[in-house]
């Protein structure tokens, strides 16, 4: 199955649910294979609103029927899953990175870059397609397509040294209810 020829027409259908799709991937369990899809809430960088079990299954409702019509082999083919992103949430755009600056992330790259393909950083500035991440006090530059897979990682952030060439542009936003705490980069004069 080619996901990115289903991937635009999701978004927009999800879009229309007041859902953003995060990632979009497929998975085998045990003889099944499924197409899983991660949502977040459209307005969630202002609203800082959980994805609840709900919400999944109101995507969820929302999605099959048109998908019968859309795409009428794909259910025939793979379950659909919907899930909340997690706190280990995955980061696909430039937006999610941006949303998530300051925190701590694992990147996984197609190809080395400088010999490495797995960092682990604190993530800087998103500009000109790339991605800046501090990682053990040297601020690398990240092409966003070079990025196979990038996810948070909330549970390594207490035994991460913390950002030296970064530590000053960003202001923590509260911990509002459990929901992951996001950080808002401070514009330079």
């Amino acid at each position: 199955m080619d996901l990115k020829k289903v991937q635009p027409p999701l978004e927009r259908q999800l879009a229309l649910l007041g859902y953003e799709l995060v990632h979009l991937e497929t998975v085998r369990e045990g003889r099944d294979e499924m197409l899983r899809l991660y949502i977040d809430h459209l307005d969630a960088e202002t609203s800082h609103r959980k994805v609840s079990v709900e919400d999944c299954a109101a995507a969820t409702e929302g999605l099959l029927l048109w998908m019968d019509v859309e795409f009428p082999d794909l259910r025939e083919k793979l379950g659909v899953e919907v899930s909340s992103p997690g706190m280990e949430r995955p980061l696909t755009k430039p937006d999610h990175f941006r949303r998530f600056a300051g925190r701590l992330c694992r990147v996984q790259t197609g190809a080395p870059i400088n010999g490495q393909k797995r960092f682990k950083g604190w993530i800087g500035p998103v500009a000109e397609g790339s991605v800046t991440l501090e990682e053990d006090g040297v601020l690398k530059t990240i092409p966003l397509v070079a990025i196979q897979k990038a996810r948070l990682a909330p549970f390594d952030e207490s035994k991460t040294p913390p950002p030296k060439h970064l530590a000053g542009r960003f202001t923590e936003l509260p911990n509002v209810d459990g929901v992951e705490t996001s950080v808002v980069v401070e514009e330079e004069a």
